[in-house]
C-alpha cells in the first residue's frame, strides 16, 4: 500500500516541490516546459485510466469517476472561475490529474472554493503555472475512503482571459504531465472520465 502510495506522488514532485535548491528547481521547471512543448495545442482525451509505472500492480476496475469542468463568461481582463464537481466518487482515497490551457490564453489566477476533504492548495502543483499547467494530487489522510454524493462540488480554478473579446478558450483535463489516477480503499483503480471547460469572452 504504502509503496503504492509513494508511486502514486513521484510524477508530483516536479509540481509540489518549494525546496531551496535553485538549480533542482530550475531542471524541474525546464522538464516541465518541455512536457507543455510536446503537447501544446494537442488535448490529450480526458477518459480512460492512464497509468504510472507500478499502476500493473493494482486491479483496474470497471467503476469510472467523472469530473466535470463548468464554463465561465467574463470580459478580457476579468477573473472568472471554473467549477469541478464529481460523480462516481465512491471510497476514494486518492486522485491525481492535470488541468492544462494554453499560456499565451489565460493566465492563472488560484484555485478556490475546496470542498473536498484534506484537500488544501497544498495539493495543487502550480508551480509551473505560467507554462499552463496545474496539477492536482490528493490522498485522504485516513485512508478510510471518501464517498460523495453526484455532482458533488470539489473545487473552483481561477483564470484571467489575455485574449479578446469574441474569443473562446479551453481548459482541459489532460493525463500529461501528471497521470489520471483514481484509487479507492481496496487498492483498486477506476476509470477515469473528465468533461472539459470553457471559457467565453465577451465585450
Amino acid at each position: 500500500m504504502f509503496m503504492k502510495l509513494l508511486s502514486f506522488l513521484i510524477m508530483s514532485m516536479f509540481f509540489f516541490q518549494c525546496g531551496g535548491d535553485n538549480a533542482v528547481r530550475e531542471q524541474a521547471k525546464a522538464e516541465v516546459e518541455q512536457m507543455a512543448k510536446t503537447t501544446s495545442g494537442t488535448a490529450t482525451p480526458a477518459s480512460g485510466n492512464q497509468q504510472t509505472p507500478s499502476s500493473p500492480r493494482n486491479p483496474i476496475i470497471n467503476e469510472t469517476l467523472t469530473l466535470v469542468m463548468g464554463n465561465g463568461e467574463v470580459k478580457a481582463g476579468e477573473e472568472t472561475c471554473l467549477p469541478i464537481t464529481a460523480t462516481g466518487f465512491t471510497d476514494l482515497i486518492g486522485l491525481q490529474f492535470s488541468i492544462r490551457w494554453e499560456r499565451e490564453e489565460l493566465e492563472y489566477v488560484k484555485v478556490d472554493k475546496l470542498e473536498l476533504t484534506d484537500l488544501g492548495p497544498q495539493n495543487f502543483g502550480d508551480t509551473h503555472s505560467e507554462l499552463g499547467v496545474v496539477a492536482l494530487s490528493w490522498i485522504h489522510q485516513s485512508l478510510r475512503g471518501v464517498t460523495l454524493p453526484a455532482d458533488a462540488h470539489l473545487f473552483d480554478i481561477c483564470f484571467t482571459p489575455k485574449v479578446k473579446a469574441g474569443s473562446k478558450v479551453d481548459v482541459r483535463f489532460e493525463a500529461r504531465p501528471v497521470a489520471f489516477e483514481v484509487i479507492n480503499v481496496k487498492e483498486e483503480l477506476l476509470q477515469f472520465s473528465g468533461k472539459n471547460g470553457q471559457i467565453n469572452v465577451v465585450d
